[in-house]
């Protein structure tokens, strides 16, 4: 019994470490979307605060998530139907940047990337 145990365990693990990482960030938030909703049902949890403002900003993560994984699918689709040189490239394009270049890129993109989150936090709230 305890080695059927512990093979379902490793095999649990393994699946586990052959997802993408932003897929296994994505599970976890669905398994916090359960723990949150548990916590905050007793009645004592609940005199403060309202408990839906948790669940809106789990949701909120989860949203953002979806909709980064399906802009990246989106690119990568469109990219390659355009013909345009592969990531590579563009990497070996960036570091050939003069360094201020980069960091402008660089915050640029995060500036991007933080206006989307923040996007998904205002629909869903």
């Amino acid at each position: 019994m305890k080695t059927l145990i512990i093979n379902r365990g490793l095999y649990l693990l393994n699946l586990l470490m052959g997802i993408k990482k932003e897929h296994r960030l994505l599970v976890v938030l669905m398994v916090l979307w359960g723990v949150v909703t548990e916590f905050w049902s007793s009645p004592e949890m609940t005199a403060g605060i309202n408990e839906s403002v948790p669940l809106m900003v789990v949701l909120s993560l989860i949203s953002f998530l979806i909709l980064l994984e399906l802009v990246w699918w989106l690119l990568n689709r469109f990219w390659n139907r355009v013909g345009l040189p592969g990531i590579e490239v563009l990497v070996i394009y960036y570091r050939r940047m003069v360094e201020w270049q980069q960091v402008m890129f660089y915050w640029a993109s995060f500036a991007l990337l933080l206006l989307a989150g923040v996007g998904c936090l205002a629909a869903v709230v």
